[in-house]
């Protein structure tokens, strides 16, 4: 029983890893939230000049530019903020490069949140929340099926004290915390996904479970302190030869 109390510990903690890395990872580059500018650029350490000749819209419309980049040691540097459509965007560059006239295409994609959802990050989502889905049902099982009650003879005389109490504690606090990593990770695959009503309603879930947990951990210890203490009295009653 400790070794697989162990093992769920150690899961936990390992999705909580992922979860706090997950949520602090930087989108891609060359992606950019939609509304917002973006510096458009071209690494050229031979070019004496590079020109912004046009930019091609997702939708297919050219916007013509033949405007000059501003040179930050070697990149040449535009900032653009008509972001508005979703989807690539394809910017143009000439400059002399190498003393020759060469242009290159440029691709950039604007996405609602700023970053790129794609068919990996969503199996990777789901692969974590079934995860947290069934190790919560097993917690919730294997608490549920440890005894609260102590051992008694058939005339109700108590004959020895369930420790086991404290781990059914343990259990269903764990079952907490991997209900709140499940709304927790919920909340950013549809973030993610942007699905707005979803991800109000779990975020706002998640939200309580947060703000509930210290009111947890000081009903916890009470509630750990009350069992140790009864077990204490009720130990010396059976010593006594007292078991009711």
């Amino acid at each position: 029983m400790v070794k697989i109390i162990k093992n769920k510990i150690f899961m936990i903690l390992i999705i909580g890893i992922f979860l706090i890395s997950f949520a602090s990872a930087v989108g891609d580059i060359g992606i950019v939230k939609q509304g917002d500018c973006i510096d458009l650029y071209n690494y050229c350490p031979t070019c004496s000049y590079i020109n912004l000749t046009a930019i091609q819209n997702p939708n297919g419309t050219l916007e013509t530019m033949n405007l000059e980049m501003e040179k930050n040691g070697n990149n040449y540097i535009y900032n653009y903020c008509n972001t508005s459509q979703l989807g690539e965007y394809s910017y143009t560059t000439c400059g002399d490069k190498g003393g020759t006239e060469t242009c290159e295409d440029i691709t950039f994609e604007v996405t609602p949140n700023g970053k790129q959802f794609t068919q990996q990050n969503s199996i990777v989502y789901l692969g974590f929340i079934l995860i947290l889905l069934f190790t919560f049902f097993l917690t919730m099982y294997g608490a549920g099926k440890i005894r609260w009650k102590h051992k008694k003879s058939d005339e109700g005389k108590i004959l020895t004290i369930n420790n086991f109490r404290y781990v059914k504690i343990l259990l269903y606090s764990l079952a907490y915390f991997e209900l709140m990593f499940l709304f927790g990770l919920s909340y950013k695959l549809c973030r993610e996904a942007d699905i707005d009503g979803f991800m109000q309603f779990f975020n706002f879930v998640y939200q309580i479970f947060q703000a509930l947990i210290y009111p947890l951990m000081i009903f916890l210890i009470i509630i750990i302190f009350v069992t140790w203490i009864n077990n204490k009295k009720l130990s010396k009653r059976l010593k006594l030869g007292l078991g009711k």
